[in-house]
């Protein structure tokens, strides 16, 4: 691997290590985190989410199904851009750091990790993680008109406790309280300042002393309505995020108060399930600047067995597919997503992969 993928290696080792001293505030209604086979399901989760995601999703999921156990283990996942399958060898000596943003300015670079750590019951479930992604990317008309390599990180952590109910067959209700850690910074470094740029790809650690960080408490509450005959399911799904705003404690961002409305459909039999989702997220428009492109998520599952799962769906408009394989204990997946950064379709379009591997039941 060249030097410059090394590098940005190392952003997210340090970022994972560094404790979270390097943060700042949300700026999206996209989850902080969404399970990687939901991802290819177009990140609807509201009427149906796999496993943790739940959590993050609708806690009025909880009790749905047979199980009294959803689901404990910890879950794995490593995020790339597309990009790196097609990128050159990079090799930044002295003099010819100028490689790296000339690099930089013909193609984007994206990478990830994520991780889980949860215990789900039917009332009842807890989970910790994190998400980490760093962008890096070159505008040659941002820095006043001119040349300017960005570098952008979206980092998420901290623990979630649900607590769900189902007090009717067609009716469920859930809350969560929850602490966390959000940061979504970005660097504009102008390419004139090369070494600054040299600085950065040798040593990512340099990129703490300009961040700053976040954190606070907040709660979701969630509800389910379902209708059910043997083998179609109807289901409405709503949730407030954020209840009456999730305060960050560097004194100066609030992560607001957003509402989010999902609808699915199902058909079953005894094994075999194929699901159909629509979500609407951020009903209310708290982020004001969010495009409504941006807020539509559509998606598929098919289950077989209870083995294997395929979906597909769409993103913020942008295609995905996946699969995923449950060995019992052990499970692994891959999913093929985008994500727009910027706020026009294909301003800032990253097409990302998504590896994953979770071990429990």
């Amino acid at each position: 691997m060249n030097r410059f993928l090394r590098s940005t290696l190392m952003v997210l080792l340090i970022w994972f290590s560094a404790g979270w001293d390097a943060l700042w505030a949300k700026n999206s209604s996209e989850l902080i985190y969404t399970e990687p086979f939901d991802l290819a399901s177009g990140g609807t989760t509201l009427t149906r989410a796999s496993q943790e995601g739940i959590v993050f999703a609708n806690p009025a999921l909880l009790p749905l199904g047979g199980a009294y156990v959803r689901w404990i283990g910890l879950q794995l996942g490593v995020i790339a851009d597309t990009n790196l399958a097609n990128s050159k060898s990079t090799k930044l000596g002295e003099g010819d750091q100028g490689n790296v943003a000339n690099t930089l300015l013909s193609r984007s670079l994206h990478l990830g990790q994520t991780a889980t750590l949860s215990l789900l019951n039917k009332n009842f479930a807890f989970s910790v993680f994190d998400r980490i992604e760093v962008d890096a990317a070159g505008s040659r008309f941002a820095d006043g008109g001119l040349p300017a390599i960005e570098f952008g990180v979206e980092a998420y952590g901290g623990g979630l406790l649900s607590f769900a109910t189902r007090p009717t067959r067609w009716f469920s209700v859930g809350m969560t309280a929850k602490y966390i850690f959000v940061g979504e910074p970005s660097i504009l470094v102008p390419l004139a300042d090369q070494e600054k740029i040299k600085k950065f790809a040798e040593d990512p650690q340099a990129l703490k002393g300009d961040l700053k960080y976040g954190k606070g408490m907040g709660g979701d509450v969630g509800s389910l309505f379902l209708w059910q005959n043997p083998t179609v399911d109807l289901s409405l799904g709503l949730k407030v995020e954020d209840l009456g705003g999730t305060h960050i404690d560097n004194g100066q961002e609030t992560i607001p108060q957003t509402i989010h409305t999902g609808l699915g459909l199902a058909i079953h039999g005894s094994t075999e399930v194929l699901h159909l989702s629509l979500d609407y997220r951020d009903a209310a428009n708290a982020y004001t600047e969010e495009k409504t492109f941006k807020k539509i998520y559509m998606g598929a599952r098919l289950m077989i067995r209870q083995r294997l799962g395929f979906a597909v769906g769409l993103y913020q408009g942008i295609p995905t597919v996946g699969l995923r394989l449950d060995a019992f204990l052990f499970k692994i997946g891959l999913t093929a997503y985008g994500r727009e950064l910027g706020q026009y379709p294909g301003e800032k379009q990253r097409n990302l992969v998504m590896l994953y591997t979770s071990l429990g039941f």
